[in-house]
């Protein structure tokens, strides 16, 4: 069923990543949406939330790797795909949480897979 409000939109449908991990492993974060293909992505610092393990305070104190950064990614469903699996993998070993949900773009050439050169 289509939303009647969006109706004289053209809008593509397409898988929205979020991952927040602590900013000494925002590396391999970006590790692995560059190599799925995802070449671009928003770094939000200084993130904070009650989870878990409690209450995590989002200001850094002393430098940009303390405290919690969050990245949202958006791509096709193979690419985000990857990075999922690649991040359940890294979760064995490191904190961090990911969200996965459908959204919908109006300029899908912005959310392309771009292949690392080999």
């Amino acid at each position: 069923m289509t939303d009647p409000n969006f109706a004289d939109l053209v809008l593509h449908q397409l898988k929205k990543i979020e991952v927040i991990v602590r900013a000494e492993d925002q590396r391999v974060i970006e590790d692995l949406l560059g190599s799925a293909g995802l070449g671009g992505w928003t770094l939000i610092r200084d993130v904070a939330g009650l989870g878990h393990g409690g209450f995590h305070q989002g200001r850094t104190i002393f430098n940009d790797q303390s405290g919690l950064v969050m990245f949202v990614a958006v791509g096709e469903p193979a690419p985000v795909a990857d990075v999922a699996r690649g991040l359940a993998r890294v979760f064995r070993n490191l904190p961090g949480v990911t969200f996965l949900s459908d959204v919908a773009v109006l300029r899908s050439d912005y959310f392309a897979t771009v292949r690392p050169n080999a």
